[in-house]
């Protein structure tokens, strides 16, 4: 029984982080859909974004969205003010008295992502809404991009990518999102994305769907998943591209993928057709790209404890358990390594992976033990 086991928990792990990848490049190569894209088809279009104590950025994301070379009479920006306790609000009021096109929404009180969304979406009269992270540096062809696309009218939304700025300590978040990039696309081929990018995604205003608020979710995750759901195809446009910067320190970083899965697992609760496979090819998706690898702490945990009860009956469990621990001292190494003024790289790639394995396993006892609130903190800038 524990060969069994750990066998099985192998296999989930090797499914999540290779197996499933390699059946999605398969799958676009062997069934890869040719989409229209046509950027003579220029529909009204809504930019939103939700925006809590984000002054240092988001003047420089109102100028980018300005000087898209996307027809400004056909553009409208609509900014979310959280209740912010800095100077967000005049900083967009100050863009909008110069741009008629740039509207600002102030709460009253905090919501949280999910409600200033669902309030700035009923001020929108666009078309097509472009949601977007308050920090994100939009190139100036993004938006045509993104728009072009819906020329199809099997779209339903459409990704753009992220691309972060490069730093030493940035590296191995950009070596995982290089990666992450390579899946979306694959899984965007036939159509059949599992997750937008929450920085900078495109969907149509009639497939807005609105977020149950109170409740911790990924209206990125939740959006794409709900669009699929309605028999529409969610694609990846890498031509269409966003900049931001890396989260500044390792701490921030923890927190912010604790607070991801925290959401993501809020969301799971309004995703409960994709459990069975009514939708066969997105459920396997769905599981293979989400959660599974968001069971990854306790797939590891039941390899390393069923592993030792193996030793005496094959002894090339040890030889894995010592290779399992000796990542977890590469991993401490990398810990100091990030602190010292000499990083190593190599170091810092165990140090990254077990720090996402620890946030993911926060993440998880968080959201089944406390209270997870909607409301959000942006790391310091």
């Amino acid at each position: 029984m524990p060969e069994i086991i750990f066998f099985t928990a192998l296999f989930l792990l090797l499914h999540s982080y290779i197996f499933y990848p390699v059946i999605s490049w398969v799958v676009g190569v062997l069934f890869g859909k040719k989409y229209r894209k046509d950027f003579t088809y220029q529909p009204t279009v809504s930019v939103l974004t939700a925006a809590y104590n984000e002054e240092k950025v988001i003047g420089t994301t109102l100028q980018a969205l300005l000087a898209s070379d996307y027809p400004m009479e056909k553009l409208e920006i609509i900014v979310g003010d959280d209740k912010s306790k800095d100077n967000t609000g005049e900083i967009v009021q100050q863009v909008a008295s110069e741009h008629p096109n740039v509207k600002l929404f102030t709460s009253e009180g905090r919501k949280g992502k999910s409600g200033i969304m669902n309030r700035i979406s009923e001020m929108a009269s666009g078309e097509i809404f472009v949601l977007c992270d308050s920090n994100m540096v939009f190139d100036k062809g993004a938006v045509k991009n993104l728009v072009a696309n819906f020329a199809d009218k099997r779209i339903g939304g459409v990704s753009g990518e992220i691309l972060l700025r490069e730093t030493i300590a940035a590296n191995q978040e950009t070596s995982y999102w290089s990666f992450e990039s390579w899946l979306k696309y694959q899984e965007g081929r036939i159509g059949r994305l599992i997750g937008a990018n929450g920085g900078i995604y495109a969907i149509r205003k009639e497939h807005y769907f609105r977020y149950p608020e109170g409740q911790p979710l990924n209206d990125d995750f939740v959006t794409a998943m709900k669009i699929l759901g309605k028999g529409k195809e969610f694609v990846y446009d890498p031509a269409a591209t966003a900049h931001e910067d890396p989260t500044p320190t390792n701490e921030d970083e923890f927190r912010r993928k604790k607070r991801i899965l925290m959401y993501n697992l809020g969301s799971l609760k309004l995703l409960g057709e994709f459990f069975l496979p009514f939708k066969p090819y997105i459920s396997f998706a769905f599981w293979s790209h989400k959660i599974i690898r968001w069971m990854t702490p306790l797939l590891l945990l039941i390899m390393l404890v069923s592993s030792f009860f193996l030793l005496e009956v094959m002894n090339y469990f040890l030889v894995i358990d010592l290779v399992i621990l000796l990542t977890f001292l590469l991993a401490f190494l990398g810990w100091f390594s990030s602190r010292g003024k000499k990083k190593i790289r190599a170091l810092l790639l165990f140090y990254y992976f077990y720090g996402t394995i620890i946030a993911l396993m926060s993440g998880t006892f968080s959201f089944i033990f406390t209270k997870t609130g909607t409301t959000w903190e942006p790391p310091k800038r």
